[in-house]
């Protein structure tokens, strides 16, 4: 069975020069959701106009439902793609109403019709129906561009950045609703993002873009605790590598944690020296432990803290603890960790 959507060694460029190269990855099932993640400037909004047609392509391929839209030798114009992008800039049509720009696209297909009526309330846009798109905020600008693409009810529906003019206190609310409608609805759907937390929420499946290159592409979960290079270690920022030596198949040793157990995630001879992942849920606080640390750091997440903790070898290292703990603690304190440390799944480099 051939996959929904493919991209096939593909490079993608602006002018002459190559934003993302040799580019593959595939979405199995249609209603499934790709997240791309990556910095600003990378190449993700290339790749999305390739997709849509806006952009052709001299090298690879990419087919949709096993028809080829762009090759070497094809290219499919963008309306007769049934894709729908919505940037992240504003798009909407000056002289027209949001309703009006939302029923442009209108449109029907094999799959049924779109509830738009459904959608408008979701993206809590009933007020502003009979407004221009100057009298809107850019969030609401962005949100009416989103109901627009979906009532196209399009095979693959491409979004740039959805939610970045969003408000924070809303965007959490959005995500949830964005997603349910693009499952009801089985709207194949890649997104690009900087935001990992949004990428992890909505993606089936995250690609991580970095120099150029698709780092990474795998299960939001694996992209998390199992990256594959250091590159994406350091764009997710969501732990740090230290110094340690291989001494078990089941074990390494660092200067000042100890003895660590765990399962290593790819084997490692004895005796080497990597830089062992450390993410913020990988150590436990206990004040009784002899093991204690500095704290130089303590950021408030609500439900968490995360703490910094200087070694005396000058690693920083960073716990995860429940904002309900009972033993906090502030700048300077000593801080236990408990003994002995097991990682369930050892990632080194």
């Amino acid at each position: 069975m051939s996959n929904f959507f493919e991209i096939k060694n593909t490079t993608f460029r602006i002018s002459d020069s190559d934003k993302v190269r040799n580019v593959s990855f595939s979405i199995e099932q249609e209603g499934d959701i790709v997240c791309l993640l990556g910095p600003s400037g990378i190449g993700k909004t290339t790749i999305l106009r390739s997709i849509a047609g806006l952009e052709k392509i001299s090298e690879g391929q990419i087919t949709l439902k096993g028809k080829t839209l762009s090759s070497k030798d094809t290219h499919i114009d963008p309306e007769h793609r049934k894709i729908a992008l919505s940037f992240q800039e504003n798009s909407l049509f000056p002289h027209y109403t949001v309703e009006k720009n939302i029923n442009l696209s209108a449109r029907d297909n094999d799959r049924g019709n779109i509830n738009i009526n459904e959608i408008i309330k979701i993206l809590n846009l009933e007020n502003i129906l009979n407004h221009y798109p100057h009298q809107i905020s850019a969030g609401e600008a962005q949100r009416a561009s989103l109901a627009r693409s979906l009532n196209s009810n399009p095979d693959l529906l491409l979004l740039d950045e959805p939610l970045s003019n969003v408000d924070q206190s809303f965007k959490e609310e959005i995500q949830v609703k964005l997603k349910q409608i693009l499952k009801k609805l089985k709207i194949t759907t890649i997104i690009v993002t900087h935001d990992s937390y949004e990428a992890f929420y909505l993606g089936d499946k995250c690609g991580v873009i970095l120099d150029k290159e698709l780092k990474q592409f795998d299960d939001p979960y694996n992209v998390y605790h199992f990256p594959n290079s250091e590159k994406v270690v350091k764009f997710l920022n969501r732990g740090v590598l230290i110094p340690a030596k291989v001494t078990s198949p089941k074990s390494l040793e660092n200067d000042d944690l100890g003895v660590i157990t765990g399962n290593f995630v790819n084997p490692v001879p004895i005796g080497t020296n990597v830089k062992l992942l450390l993410q913020p849920e990988d150590l436990q606080h206990d004040d009784k432990s002899n093991l204690k640390f500095d704290v130089i750091d303590k950021k408030f997440r609500g439900t968490s803290f995360i703490y910094t903790l200087k070694t005396n070898t000058n690693n920083l290292l960073p716990v995860f603890v429940h904002s309900h703990h009972v033993h906090q603690h502030d700048i300077n304190d000593k801080f236990g960790i408990r003994k002995p440390i097991h990682i369930e799944h050892i990632v080194c480099f």
